[in-house]
């Protein structure tokens, strides 16, 4: 069944979520686990790495990270493979790549939420583990996806037509929204009181906290990831946040949040137009204020660790699914490119915890890595996730030093967006490669057609220290260009350093066509 007009009347702004519901499963038996750290993980959709004050950002907006990392370790150079939230989220709770798990876009069919591969809540729970995923509308892949959670308690598969169209017209959701925003909304009108784009920071951050006194209460290690939406498009957050770094003086449309995203229609002419059609810097202080506001939630869990006798008991990470671009290359939102200094596929990733030292890991690293990092520190063997990252304790202890290879590569775009080249491979608009292939479930799914030309129109990228090698695919074939970090500003270098060139073009290519092929650290003479 083609999507026309249903996606039209339900979609509006679920296309800035990229998110899904599904999936739990059975405990593992009582006290395999004895002796293990519990291991507890906070994300904010769309966090960049660049605003954390620890990476020199000007404005004081995550005191609770910081002072998080200088109590453990750091990595400051972490990529995702695809800025996305379905792909990458599946990434860093598998450590496989995208193509090894299935999960390329958000838009995944119905047969794809079984994953072929061994996620992290599966292993941990089989080694005694309990495990919960807390969350807002943000937060549905981890329901839709069957990672193997023992805990749901997220958002419904926000790609599903049956969802869009139970939340009603835009205006009469809205309405509805002032009322639902409670615990008597979230059992009655799930579709209303997590509605895409209103962050639920201080419902999640409470909820989560209670999740830790549930399942500390059953006497085994637990696992508990967070995850909310604080950060993402369009920027809304709560009153006294989205006065902090707004000007006083404004008096622009994107007062409260960014504002005309509220329609498929809508997004998908927003994303092509270029800088001077927004208030940027409201936009930018709007994006602040979403930091600062996580960051505060990040504090309240771990005071409420410390509070609980857990804090020397647990492993805390701090990261992201991606970034997002705020203009840099004249265009917003996540994933749209690969070219510059990342703020899509760089992730902020911070890890402390029994037995890990103050340590800034300044090596280039990736989040396919993660999951066999926790498995390690948890004293699980990161085998079995037979994947293909690696884990990141030798980092840890100082036995390993030298950059990773981090592959990456765009996301299926809504519309053309601005700053694409002319002789860019183009591809149909979004809406038009989105099927309904299953009545019955009403699940929003890329279709096959749809699915091989973005394949064939990704950027994509292998940065390796220093350097950055982008493949573009033009009309005419797929152009290829190195930069250099030293060089900021500098241009193509493939002409100053072809050796370099050419062996990152090598490791790169082999990851387009067969991931696990692909160097973990090239070798490439010209130094990472």
């Amino acid at each position: 069944m083609a999507l026309g007009a249903l996606v039209a009347a339900g979609v509006s702004v679920a296309l800035l979520v990229y998110a899904g519901r599904a999936g739990g499963g059975a405990s593992a038996a009582s006290g395999a686990g004895e002796g293990r750290p519990n291991i507890v993980v906070i994300a904010s959709d769309t966090l960049r790495a660049d605003r954390l004050g620890i990476a020199g950002y000007e404005r004081n907006l995550t005191p609770a990270i910081d002072a998080l990392a200088r109590r453990g370790a750091w990595f400051a150079e972490t990529y995702v493979p695809i800025a996305r939230t379905a792909p990458s989220i599946t990434t860093i709770l598998t450590g496989a790549w995208p193509r090894r798990h299935g999960v390329t876009t958000n838009f995944i069919r119905d047969e794809q939420r079984r994953l072929p591969v061994r996620a992290l809540p599966e292993i941990l729970r089989a080694a005694g583990y309990r495990t919960a995923a807390v969350g807002d509308w943000a937060a549905s892949d981890l329901g839709k996806i069957t990672f193997g959670f023992d805990v749901l308690r997220v958002a419904p598969d926000q790609w599903n037509i049956k969802y869009l169209l139970r939340q009603g017209p835009k205006d009469l959701r809205l309405f509805l929204a002032l009322f639902t925003h409670n615990s008597l909304g979230r059992i009655l009108l799930p579709e209303i009181y997590y509605l895409a784009g209103r962050p639920l920071t201080r419902d999640v951050g409470r909820m989560a906290r209670r999740v830790i006194d549930e399942l500390h209460a059953e006497g085994q290690p637990f696992f508990l990831l967070t995850f909310v939406a604080t950060t993402h498009a369009p920027f809304g957050t709560e009153y006294p946040y989205y006065t902090m770094f707004s000007g006083p003086d404004y008096k622009g449309r994107s007062k409260f949040c960014m504002t005309g995203v509220f329609s498929p229609e809508a997004i998908a002419k927003r994303q092509a137009q270029g800088r001077e059609a927004f208030d940027v810097q409201q936009i930018v202080d709007l994006y602040d204020a979403g930091v600062r506001r996580f960051d505060d939630e990040v504090r309240a869990i771990l005071e409420h660790l410390e509070r609980r006798g857990l804090i020397d008991k647990t492993i805390v990470i701090v990261t992201s699914d991606h970034g997002t671009d705020l203009f840099e290359r004249g265009t917003w939102g996540q994933g749209n490119t690969v070219i510059g200094e990342d703020p899509s596929n760089r992730i902020p990733f911070v890890i402390s915890g029994p037995g890990i030292g103050e340590r800034k890991v300044a090596a280039t690293v990736r989040s396919v890595d993660i999951a066999p990092t926790i498995l390690e520190l948890a004293g699980i063997d990161p085998a079995l996730l037979g994947t293909d990252g690696r884990s990141l304790t030798g980092y840890l202890d100082g036995r390993e030093k030298g950059d990773r290879a981090a592959y990456m590569a765009t996301g299926a775009w809504l519309a053309r967006v601005a700053g694409m080249a002319d002789d860019h491979v183009r591809v149909p608009p979004l809406i038009e490669l989105l099927e309904i292939p299953d009545r019955e479930s009403g699940t929003i799914a890329m279709s096959e057609t749809g699915r091989a030309l973005v394949e064939a129109a990704r950027d994509r990228a292998v940065r390796w220290g220093r350097w950055k090698l982008v493949r573009v695919p033009a009309v005419s074939g797929p152009r290829y260009a190195l930069y250099d970090s030293f060089r900021p500003g500098g241009g193509d270098q493939s002409e100053r350093h072809p050796e370099v060139a050419q062996c990152l073009q090598r490791a790169l290519d082999l990851w387009v066509a067969d991931p696990a092929a692909a160097p973990l650290v090239p070798e490439c003479k010209g130094g990472g």
